[in-house]
């Protein structure tokens, strides 16, 4: 049949047997049911496949293996990735450029390097202090005051301007732009409009 042959053929290229096709769920372990649902998101051959939180309630050793064979197929395939997360480990290790929301907004987006080295939006920057450095072991975890908004009762401004320590008047009143910052990099705050930047460089 050409449907079980064809479903083999996905599970065994996620590295599960072609005899486990027809076990049931609860037959499977959590990272082979996360690699049966890759073999799934596979099967229409799609040009880009939307991952989201692809390591969520997996061990490390399985998020790590998980990560690896999304980005072996990517490059087997040839098609575009989209990782949704809050891993942001994952994220430095598997993708070449991030877009951080707040809020359901991107607030900034650009490269790897780019995001992790000089993050230009505040809320970029506290999250990245939040996360641990191996390279600064020891070293106190920021923590970002206040809650994130309901989304029925979202600030009339910036979305983050409540929990912001460099929020001014503005950012209370208008939601920021995206300003653009170079070439696809871009962040959605005040503190980046042109007019600031040249009167802080003069």
């Amino acid at each position: 049949d050409e449907a079980a042959a064809r479903a083999g053929d996905l599970l065994e290229k996620v590295g599960i047997g072609r005899d486990r096709a027809g076990d049931y769920p609860h037959e499977f372990s959590g990272g082979m049911r996360q690699r049966a649902m890759i073999a799934l998101a596979l099967a229409c051959g799609p040009g880009l496949v939307v991952a989201d939180e692809p390591t969520t309630a997996l061990d490390v050793m399985i998020q790590a293996q998980i990560v690896d064979l999304l980005g072996a197929l990517r490059t087997e395939l040839g098609m575009s990735l989209v990782l949704i997360t809050h891993d942001l480990g994952v994220v430095a290790e598997s993708c070449d450029r991030a877009a951080v929301m707040y809020g359901g907004v991107i607030v900034e987006q650009g490269t790897i390097a780019e995001v992790f080295r000089a993050p230009q939006h505040p809320y970029t920057r506290l999250l990245l202090a939040a996360f641990p450095d191996i390279d600064e072991p020891g070293r106190p975890l920021a923590s970002i005051p206040g809650t994130p908004p309901r989304l029925d009762e979202m600030p009339p401004g910036c979305r983050f301007a409540p929990r912001c320590p460099d929020a001014f008047e503005r950012c209370a009143a208008e939601r920021p732009p995206a300003y653009p910052l170079g070439p696809r990099r871009e962040t959605a705050c005040f503190l980046a409009e042109p007019a600031r930047q040249g009167a802080a460089d003069g």
